[in-house]
């Protein structure tokens, strides 16, 4: 039996023709979604405008815009230790469009001088430590401690007369001094500045501080405050003829450091893409020169190599932290 096809109507055929037509714009918004970035990206920072986290995620940002093809929007959220900043991150929607560059405080030190904080170090995924901070311990150039040693050698003969100033209790430079002090078994007196305190150093109404390197580096080029010592394992390139405390003490190392993080839930499709470009910034010559100025070092790496530093991080200054009963509640 011969079946013999029936040819559509000329009005089926110019209905068929123009679905046709439209076939490819009707499957644009499918594609567009499957494109990562189609939008432009946040990244939450908490700290105020102009400071170093401030002015190293915008470096970051401008150049991992370029690199996406996308705009990348730095969204400043200061307040409360990074808390209210870090709250706001997690009430995002976990779809790789917000991004939270931040200082180890947020994930090291955050959850163990708070009861209670509005979010879970699990809520965020780190992606990548972009740059470590190294501190220094300085004291007046008109001080008569030239050498660690010689700090030491004060603070154990008169325990709680050495006198150190930080940013504040429970910041970096003041766990920092504590991790010392614990190193060398010698009690000193804490002096909290919201400046960190570096005129009254220059001036030697404070002793000493374990201070960012940004802060000092410049004061310790021009002579105005001399370097004792530097908190990380090996001698930096800016300042080579300053011994590490590991040197006196093996194994102390209490550097500070940047890093971005997604939300929990964010496809790993964003996260990574957004760690390749990474990679790539902070491994040029652009990046390492421009953190060289300020004596920071770029880091880079995989997600999994900054989880490991964030695990030997929070073992190191939970320590700390409980054995100084340094609490901000």
């Amino acid at each position: 039996m011969t079946t013999t096809a029936t040819q559509p109507s000329p009005r089926r055929r110019l209905m068929g023709l123009a679905l046709l037509a439209l076939a490819p714009c009707l499957a644009t918004p499918a594609l567009a979604q499957d494109k990562y970035p189609s939008r432009p990206i946040k990244v939450i920072v908490p700290f105020p405008a102009g400071t170093a986290p401030d002015v190293m995620a915008r470096f970051w940002a401008e150049r991992l815009s370029k690199a996406v093809g996308q705009g990348v929007i730095v969204d400043n959220r200061p307040g409360a230790s990074t808390i209210v900043g870090t709250q706001q991150f997690v009430a995002a929607p976990a779809d790789g469009y917000t991004f939270l560059y931040t200082a180890s405080g947020t994930i090291s030190i955050n959850p163990y001088v708070y009861k209670k904080l509005p979010y879970q170090v699990g809520d965020l995924v780190p992606v990548i430590q972009t740059l470590s901070i190294p501190l220094v311990i300085t004291v007046a150039n008109s001080s008569p401690f030239k050498t660690l040693p010689d700090l030491i050698k004060e603070a154990k003969d008169k325990p709680g007369k050495v006198s150190y100033a930080s940013y504040g209790v429970a910041t970096a430079p003041h766990v920092s001094m504590a991790h010392f002090a614990n190193s060398a078994n010698v009690a000193m007196n804490h002096v909290p500045y919201k400046d960190g305190g570096l005129n009254d150093i220059v001036g030697g109404t404070v002793d000493t501080a374990f201070s960012p390197i940004a802060d000092v580096l410049q004061f310790i080029r021009t002579g105005r405050v001399r370097a004792l010592a530097v908190s990380s394992r090996q001698r930096l390139e800016s300042l080579p003829q300053v011994p590490t405390v590991a040197e006196t003490f093996p194994g102390f190392e209490g550097d500070s450091w940047h890093g971005i993080f997604a939300l929990k839930g964010t496809p790993q499709a964003a996260i990574d893409m957004v760690a390749a470009a990474s990679q790539k910034i902070v491994a040029s010559d652009e990046y390492k020169k421009y953190l060289g100025s300020m004596g920071l070092v770029p880091i880079g790496g995989t997600p999994e190599a900054f989880a490991s530093v964030l695990q030997v991080d929070g073992k190191r200054w939970v320590n700390v932290i409980k054995g100084n009963n340094i609490t901000l509640d």
